[in-house]
Formats: C-alpha cells, sequence, structure tokens
C-alpha cells in the first residue's frame, strides 16, 4: 500500500512538472490590471496604500497619504463615493515604463454622477524593483478615445 501512494505521489509530481507553464500575461495587461488595482484602493479611499503600492511621484508616503487624505475629503464634501470605471488602456513606451489611460464617472453613493459626468486622466508609470508605480497624473479628454501616446 505504501508503494501505491509513493507511486501515485511520483506520478503526480511528474505530470505537473511536465505541464505546460501557466501562460503569462502580456506586460500592458499587467499594468491594466495595476491599474484596475489602483481604481479598487482608491474606492476604498485608502489614502496610505495608494501612496505605498500605487504612487513614486517625488513626495515620500507619508507626505503623499495625507496630501491624498485631503483630497478624499474635498471629493467627499462634493458628495463623492466612488468612481465606476468605463475603460482602461494601456501601453508599454520604454523598457519599464508605460501610460495608461482611464474613463470614468465619480458617483455619489446614490450612484448619481457628480459634474462633469464623463471624466478621463492618463498615467505615466514606471517599473521599479518591487513592481509598477504611478510616477505622473495628467487629465484626459473624455471625449476622444483612448490612444497610446505617439512616438
Amino acid at each position: 500500500m505504501k508503494r501505491m501512494i509513493g507511486l501515485a505521489l511520483v506520478l503526480a509530481i511528474s505530470a505537473c512538472a511536465s505541464a505546460p507553464p501557466a501562460p503569462s500575461l502580456a506586460p500592458e495587461k499587467v499594468v491594466e490590471q495595476f491599474m484596475w488595482n489602483y481604481t479598487a484602493t482608491w474606492n476604498k479611499h485608502d489614502s496610505a496604500t495608494i501612496a505605498r503600492d500605487f504612487y513614486r511621484m517625488g513626495a515620500g508616503v507619508p507626505e503623499q497619504t495625507e496630501s491624498l487624505e485631503k483630497g478624499f475629503v474635498n471629493l467627499r464634501t462634493q458628495g463623492y463615493h466612488h468612481s465606476d470605471i468605463h475603460e482602461i488602456k494601456a501601453c508599454i513606451i520604454g523598457g519599464d515604463t508605460a501610460w495608461a489611460g482611464m474613463k470614468f464617472s465619480r458617483l455619489t453613493e446614490a450612484g448619481v454622477p457628480l459634474p462633469p459626468k464623463d471624466r478621463a486622466s492618463s498615467y505615466e508609470l514606471k517599473k521599479f524593483e518591487d513592481g509598477w508605480r504611478i510616477t505622473k497624473l495628467m487629465g484626459g479628454d473624455a471625449g476622444k478615445p483612448l490612444a497610446c501616446p505617439a512616438g
């Protein structure tokens, strides 16, 4: 009986070893997923996690956390509750740099859009040892299609 269990274990391990590797995501899809994760954290108003895990814009984590918290206070005074993402597009623009564009609406708790209803932002990202980080935020034109920067 012990031999049968041992043989079954060896066969199971060798089957796993010969199985094809799980497909890895294309780099653009990794950046796109990073932006979806960023939005999920944004919708929790989690300033500390955004500053630590998503931003790398010059200020240290404590300063960035404080700035984000002030921003969330301002948004909440306008009735903001969460953002609804309509589209995210990501592009690799260099070996360790990327661009992402996002179309979204800012909503109240009741789901009513804050004006303007349609918004857009774009982001520059850089890949660090600990992963992708947003290094620059820019406005966008919600009326135009999201498109990778030329050149």
